[in-house]
């Protein structure tokens, strides 16, 4: 249950016992929205909860704007067709701004408490991405990131995530240990009897990818980490494995987790966790067909939550190890990723299902998917934001660009 912090505002020429059964009635009508509870707290009264603030009547711009001096942006107000209340909104908001800060607000006509139930959705998945963390084992190489600040650093201030830097001797430290843990067995079996089939791993290339999961998750744990971003090809030569598998189960687990040490998608993952509740498809986009809007993506680990049905398979361009090629569900898609040369840019874009790909000439799990806008496509090709897209069910886009002007733009 998120508290939200109800401060109302109202002119002294408002006062007596009219004004204070209007509070109460907002605070009941308040009370009724899932997932949240709502207190008062007087304008001289500080609070560290999110806030939202209702606009009781005209004149206390003034007012409003003093007690928003010191405070955070998102700025909510809450707004009535009564005393003047929308017109002082309108100052409050468009002096705010005026002066760059980001101030939204919901009349209370209509379907507004599931509308401002959005809002403080995004609004606390916005707040709590400033205080996860995405831990890096391994580096990426420079050419990624053509950016003049840090990318760790632009991650924290643009996005709100902070960037740790694990070494990968604690990955394998832990991978020997878990050789001969009970837990391999059990996996194991969870893997290969929920598989439609195995094609080319063998028992042991199974057993290794279970054992890099467990001691994956347990460098998660050490460290408290909400995502992880590993950068895989370089377990290659040190275990004749992969981190496909790993990274999948972590992703089904709400761990977020994104192969080649990419951190920007890890975010991207985080967003998306955060705001829908869903795990992502991190993948390479192969091929896009302008003429028929067409999108084919491709990758070698996706969560198998995401999948109706998956066959076993080995890493794509090695042939090593452990894959999956899933069956995905005939649905909306949403196609997402952040990047831009400040690392202030998104792209998103609903599409739909078109089916599952078996071509050998492409990673494991292979998606075709149709653009519901016909410009999205020609946005992607003419300013792409970077080679990893993310693909997660349903329609989000509303909400990713609600969230993104309401953090970022």
């Amino acid at each position: 249950m998120n508290k939200i912090s109800l401060v109302p505002i109202y002119s002294t020429n408002i006062l007596g016992k009219k004004i204070d059964k209007e509070i109460n009635n907002f605070l009941d009508e308040l009370n009724t929205l899932e997932g949240f509870s709502f207190e008062l707290v007087n304008i001289n009264e500080k609070t560290e909860r999110l806030t939202v603030l209702l606009i009781l009547g005209g004149g206390t711009e003034a007012k409003t704007l003093e007690y928003l001096r010191d405070k955070e942006d998102p700025v909510i107000l809450l707004t009535y067709p009564y005393n003047n209340s929308l017109p002082a909104t309108f100052e409050i908001t468009a002096y705010l701004q005026g002066t760059g800060r980001k101030a939204f607000f919901v009349q209370t006509i209509g379907e507004w408490k599931t509308e401002l139930q959005e809002i403080l959705k995004i609004y606390t998945a916005g707040k709590n991405l400033k205080n996860k963390k995405i831990g890096r084992m391994g580096q990426e190489g420079k050419s990624r990131y053509p950016f003049e600040k840090s990318p760790v650093e632009l991650i924290k201030g643009n996005w709100g995530p902070e960037v740790i830097d694990i070494s990968f001797d604690e990955l394998t430290t832990k991978l020997e240990k878990c050789k001969d843990d009970p837990r391999v067995s059990e996996l194991v079996d969870e893997m290969v009897n929920g598989s439609i089939k195995s094609v080319e791993p063998d028992s042991n290339d199974i057993r290794v990818a279970v054992e890099v999961y467990l001691a994956l998750k347990d460098v998660v744990n050490e460290y408290r980490l909400d995502a992880i971003a590993l950068k895989c090809f370089d377990l290659l030569p040190i275990i004749k494995n992969t981190g496909c598998y790993a990274l999948a189960k972590l992703n089904e687990e709400g761990i977020v987790a994104s192969c080649e040490g990419d951190i920007l998608t890890a975010t991207g993952m985080l967003i998306i966790r955060e705001l829908t509740g869903e795990p992502s498809f991190m993948a390479n986009p192969s091929l896009v067909d302008v003429e028929k809007g067409l999108l084919t993506i491709a990758h070698c680990t996706i969560p198998r939550t995401m999948c109706s049905g998956y066959i076993i398979r080995s890493h794509f361009e090695t042939g090593i190890g452990v894959a999956f090629q899933g069956t995905m569900y005939d649905d909306k898609y949403t196609l997402f990723r952040i990047g831009g040369k400040n690392l202030q840019e998104m792209y998103v874009a609903v599409t739909d299902y078109q089916g599952n790909g078996e071509d050998e000439k492409l990673c494991r799990t292979q998606l075709s998917l149709k653009f519901e806008d016909p410009r999205k496509v020609e946005e992607l090709l003419s300013r792409p934001l970077g080679n990893h897209h993310l693909i997660v069910r349903g329609n989000h886009q509303d909400r990713l660009l609600r969230y993104y002007n309401m953090f970022v733009k």
